[in-house]
């Protein structure tokens, strides 16, 4: 993973060569480098007035890649550490990591007794210096109840202002008990909470320092408010009995140790390393190739169709937008616990901690069956899907520019090329022909006309790839790139 604070160290020898004539010829030597900057969020706070509240997360100095690859160690212990103290519960465990990592939330349903809130206490026990809000839910629960009880000064001036200080909104995470017994109104005020991370109170605002939350519920009660706070649970998990008489004795075993206590791991978390590592996974310091991108909204589409297929009361399922393009930042965590600085082809087989629910073995199944399929169908197309996508990248470049001023700028112009390098050093690439014919040809550009051979080398590009390429999926995605390449080249030149 890249050190974003670092200038690339990389060594450059001085050339004359043209920089379109250099990225065409140096084909086995280059190098893509990314000119967007990652974004980083600012630290959440709550009102300006407030004197005490959480420590904010700091912010690591050290973004080397070995300091994160620490982290993921570290990380990792403390995974290890939960599943020794809260037995039989080992992906549940994982997935509630996976929503750490991400900033994201997760909800547990299961029947009465079944260790949820140890598992949600252990879990957050993890980290140093956290602030952990717990609250049971009932019908009869209110928004002060999770907010901080109004201010009476501001009641008698009219307005409905929360005194956050020591509520949900100032905690780093928190253990919603009885989600499902919750009232609508309640359910609906914390929407913007889970999701945005901020309280919206009329004309109250106030930006949250949660994290993380992990709900649990005995039941489950569908209503319409209900569905989109569930879908802000990206994770879910339902807990079946286990009365398996080892597994007794094991759970015997470890209360004895503890007598139901929650355990403390020799060496914490802290915020800081948490926030860290969402912003890294947020980011693009973990790289996923368009093709694992490709994979993934296939999967997901034939997931979704063969859910609805065959799970007669499911006939309306669907994976909202939403968690879509959420799903990339699993991956990416999936990546993260693994010390790797790119996403795999491997880390498709953890889709199923974010896509369905554990516990639901039948579902772990339908996708395991789909995402092996999804591999072995577009292995052949796997090199032109890869070579198209460099392609896609390109005119995204072009799209990019607000006008012919910024088409012609330095930075596009750098974009451009660092691609072209990319795809054309790929000694394999079915488009070597292409590149080589149209090499001399760039070597007399210049920064002021090199658009019309570039539009000439994506045209190039999306006749062979629709030649060569086998699969249906494969052919449509080229088709659709040639439309928006038509249209493109129309407004552009």
């Amino acid at each position: 993973m890249p050190d974003p604070g670092s200038k690339d160290t990389g060594l450059k020898e001085e050339s004359s060569l043209h920089p379109i004539e250099e990225s065409v010829l140096s084909i086995a030597s280059g190098r893509f480098d990314q000119s967007e900057k990652d974004s980083v969020e600012p630290p959440l706070s709550g009102p300006a007035e407030a004197q005490s509240r959480p420590r904010i997360y700091e912010t690591l100095q050290d973004t080397s890649f070995q300091k994160l690859a620490d982290i993921a160690k570290l990380v990792n212990q403390n995974i290890r550490f939960v599943r020794e103290n809260v037995l039989g519960r080992d992906e549940v465990i994982t997935q509630s990591f996976y929503a750490l990592l991400t900033g994201e939330h997760q909800i547990i349903v299961s029947r009465t007794g079944m260790a949820k809130s140890l598992l949600a206490r252990q879990i957050f026990s993890c980290f140093e210096g956290s602030h952990f809000f717990e609250k049971q839910l009932t019908k009869d629960t209110m928004p002060e109840n999770l907010f901080g009880a109004y201010d009476m000064e501001s009641m008698k001036k009219g307005k409905m202002i929360h005194n956050v200080e020591g509520s949900l909104v100032l905690s780093h995470f928190a253990f919603l008990d009885e989600i499902f017994d919750a009232n609508d109104m309640l359910l609906r005020s914390l929407l913007s909470l889970l999701n945005e991370k901020q309280l919206v109170n009329g004309e109250q605002i106030v930006n949250s320092t949660l994290h993380s939350a992990i709900a649990a519920a005995n039941y489950v009660r569908i209503t319409e408010i209900m569905e989109a706070v569930l879908d802000r649970f990206l994770y879910k998990s339902y807990l079946p009995e286990n009365r398996d008489l080892f597994f007794q004795h094991s759970i015997d075993n470890v209360y004895q140790q503890r007598f139901g206590k929650v355990g403390i791991p020799d060496k914490k978390l802290t915020l800081g390393q948490l926030s860290y590592v969402k912003k890294v996974i947020k980011s693009r310091q973990i790289d996923i190739p368009w093709y694992v991108l490709f994979l993934k909204n296939y999967i997901i589409n034939k997931y979704v169709e063969e859910t609805r297929n065959v799970v007669s009361d499911r006939q309306d399922y669907t994976v909202s937008d939403r968690k879509r393009v959420k799903i990339q930042d699993t991956l990416r965590a999936s990546a993260f616990l693994d010390s790797r600085q790119q996403v795999e082809d491997k880390d498709l087989d953890n889709l199923y901690y974010i896509i369905c629910t554990l516990g639901r073995e039948e579902e772990h199944k339908r996708l395991a069956k789909i995402t092996t399929a999804a591999r072995n169908y577009f292995r052949q197309d796997k090199k032109v899907l890869e070579n198209v996508f460099d392609a896609i990248h390109i005119l995204n470049v072009i799209k990019a520019g607000e006008n012919s001023e910024t088409l012609r700028s330095d930075v596009t112009f750098t974009q451009i090329k660092n691609r072209l390098e990319k795809v054309s050093r790929s000694e394999t690439s079915i488009f070597k022909e292409c590149f080589n014919r149209i090499k001399q040809t760039f070597m007399t550009l210049s920064q002021d006309n090199y658009l019309p051979e570039t539009f000439r080398l994506l045209e190039d590009v999306s006749e062979l790839s629709l030649k060569n390429i086998i699969t249906r999926e494969g052919k449509e995605l080229v088709s659709g790139f040639r439309e928006a390449l038509a249209k493109e080249k129309k407004q552009a030149l």
